[in-house]
């Protein structure tokens, strides 16, 4: 029974571990996608004010 038990949390465990790593590893990609949209948009906004005078 207690090694039955012993699995279950060893699984958990696991599964907790690769949720971390995905974390990790997607949250950096996420930030860096947003700050690319921002500079995107500034861009824009300078090239529009550059084409309007």
């Amino acid at each position: 029974m207690i090694f039955v038990a012993g699995i279950i949390v060893f699984i958990i465990a696991i599964i907790a571990i690769l949720k971390g790593i995905n974390h990790r590893i997607k949250s950096p990609t996420d930030d860096l996608k947003e700050e690319i949209s921002n500079l995107e948009r500034r861009v824009n906004d300078l090239e529009n004010r550059q084409n309007n005078t």
